[in-house]
């Protein structure tokens, strides 16, 4: 046996579903497993989280079982978990996701919250040989501790669980290698930090690292969102001096590939299995309920007047752009409600007080604003969208200068309070972005799990008066008396 050893590792993150770009990634594993493992050398396929997105027909009507086969079929080695197979997927869904799998799964800071012990799909340290060489592979997924534990887990902090760990196998391991679904930043500080990781497969930012990031004597790899790279490390170990001589990354585009057929077929196979799953009609509408991104509009009425009712509030906040696509008269099935709200967001409410409403629905009320992208988030749509509410009137002057368009304000006791704390329904996202301030200082934060904005679209269109009250004005244009 050579004192060199060549180890390679192929990977990929964050590809969320794309299942067209899947046949061709796995075209490019198993030609790049074939040559290397030909020239004797070593080679490990990971994928750092995310792969699952609930967004799509195929993850959603699966469970994400599909994701498992086709993580199966391709030959993946060792995965971890990111924030959509974690946050996204109630409990019993994630607890079987990987009953199925051939490869493993590293995670070291999640465990059942009832139990207190780690999942058994889950190990917090993977240990593989090849040419003589142990390889520890370390597996860490991003805290949301909120989340998690309102859907039965306790993820947590990873800072404190790696040290532990790496500190035990950089000395039983000749490698340690970190599947990090924390972000850039914060692989960053780790290798800082850490003195023994030799690569971290990185996640969640969708950075693209096209030659690798070194810091210190740690690799940081990553390799963008959506499938269309693949990533490729080359580490040479020196066996005598027990270390890394040489290393290299680069990413490798997969849209030029010939699709492998075995996944393709494997995808076609789940494919109809979820179509039969989201075919099914959960309610039927006697007229279409139409959305608009840049006016009030009753699908997004809607869903605030659920989102109202759902959490307990006396008003309700939703902005149209989470609305992609109408609904037409006629059966609406599950496939419908995906295509109009995909995202993996949930519903939320806060207390806000009077004042902090008016100032919300003002800014609301700006070009910019409606009109502004939004990203991350769980948002999967493009634009904010009129806000839309249920619980208000707004009466408003267009022609009036931005910031001062609201005249008057009337909720179902009365004209708004600015001194009066209200209970408001909301998406979650809006606690946490930049969107609108306020709703981030907002009190008495309640997050509802698992259900995500589309569970509860389906649950209102069982409610015969919401359905026709959607059609009713919330917002009527008045002109101020000069």
């Amino acid at each position: 046996m050579g004192r060199l050893v060549r180890i390679h590792v192929l990977h990929t993150n964050d590809v969320h579903s794309h299942f067209d770009q899947m046949p061709r990634i796995a075209t490019v594993l198993r030609r790049m497993r074939r040559e290397l493992e030909a020239a004797g050398d070593a080679v490990f396929v990971l994928d750092g989280g995310d792969h699952v997105d609930r967004m799509h027909p195929v993850t959603e009507g699966t469970r994400g079982w599909a994701n498992v086969d086709v993580l199966n079929a391709s030959g993946y080695d060792v995965v971890t978990i990111g924030n959509n197979e974690g946050i996204t997927l109630p409990h019993e869904w994630l607890e079987r996701l990987y009953a199925g799998a051939r490869f493993d799964v590293a995670l070291a800071n999640l465990r059942d919250a009832r139990t207190g012990e780690r999942p058994p799909w889950a190990k917090p340290v993977v240990v593989r040989e090849a040419g003589g060489v142990r390889v520890a592979f370390i597996g860490v997924t991003a805290p949301y501790p909120t989340y998690y534990n309102l859907l039965g887990w306790h993820v947590e902090e990873p800072e404190g669980v790696l040290a532990e760990q790496v500190r035990v196998w950089r000395e039983r391991a000749d490698l340690v290698v970190v599947l990090s679904h924390l972000g850039l930043g914060q692989d960053e500080e780790l290798a800082r930090s850490l003195s023994g990781v030799d690569l971290i497969v990185g996640a969640h930012t969708h950075h693209v690292l096209a030659r690798g990031h070194a810091v210190g004597d740690t690799l940081i790899v990553q390799c963008g969102r959506g499938g269309g790279l693949v990533g490729h490390v080359r580490l040479v170990y020196d066996r005598d001096a027990r270390r890394v001589v040489a290393r290299e990354a680069r990413c490798l585009p997969v849209v030029d590939e010939v699709p492998d057929a075995a996944v393709a077929e494997v995808i076609a196979r789940r494919e109809r299995e979820a179509d039969a799953v989201l075919s099914e009609p959960v309610a039927a509408l006697a007229q279409p309920l139409p959305v608009s991104w840049e006016r009030e509009s009753p699908l997004a009425n809607l869903l605030a007047a659920g989102l109202r009712r759902w959490v307990q509030a006396d008003v309700a906040l939703v902005n149209a752009g989470t609305l992609l696509a109408p609904l037409v008269a006629g059966p609406v099935t599950r496939r419908q409600l995906l295509a109009a709200c995909p995202h993996p967001i949930n519903p939320c409410r806060l207390t806000l007080t009077g004042e902090a409403l008016r100032i919300i629905l003002e800014d609301s009320l700006r070009d910019e604003r409606i009109r502004a992208p939004i990203r991350g988030f769980g948002f999967r749509g493009r634009v904010h969208g009129w806000m839309c509410v249920d619980g208000l009137t707004v009466e408003y002057d267009p022609t009036a200068p931005e910031g001062s368009r609201i005249v008057r304000i009337i909720g179902d006791e009365g004209p708004l309070d600015p001194r009066r704390e209200y209970r408001v329904a909301t998406l979650d996202m809006f606690t946490f972005g930049p969107h609108f301030p306020l709703f981030h200082y907002g009190r008495d934060v309640r997050y509802c799990l698992p259900e995500f904005l589309r569970d509860v679209l389906q649950e209102t269109l069982q409610w015969p008066e919401a359905v026709a009250a959607s059609h009713r004005r919330r917002w009527v244009t008045v002109c101020r008396a000069t």
